[in-house]
């Protein structure tokens, strides 16, 4: 998820042969309601960022897991374990956006 443009996500997905799509995010509406978008203060300056997380969809379309802050090793293993535990247990949500991940 990202500011990215669709163009942009599409070329990204291509390359990588990435099995799922991306969403654009141009409004940041999808980041500020999971918490993945956050505005700091440097100065009297504001910089908006978007969190490193990641989000596992279920089959349905929905949210069965959220990382938020995530740090980067180790994090795939955790993530296919979680994406396999969730293909286990038919698609279900394995926690609630906003708890950390599996």
């Amino acid at each position: 998820m990202s500011r990215d443009t669709i163009a942009s996500h599409r070329s990204w997905t291509e390359r990588l042969r990435l099995p799922f799509p991306l969403l654009h995010d141009h409004d940041r509406a999808a980041a500020r309601a999971l918490g993945l978008y956050r505005t700091i203060g440097v100065g009297s300056w504001s910089v908006e960022l978007f969190r490193r997380s990641t989000v596992l969809v279920d089959d349905e379309g929905l949210i069965a897991a959220l990382w938020a802050n995530v740090k980067i090793r180790g994090h795939a293993t955790e993530v296919l374990a979680a994406g396999r535990a969730l293909r286990r247990a038919g698609g279900g949500p394995l926690n609630r956006p906003g708890e950390p991940g599996p």
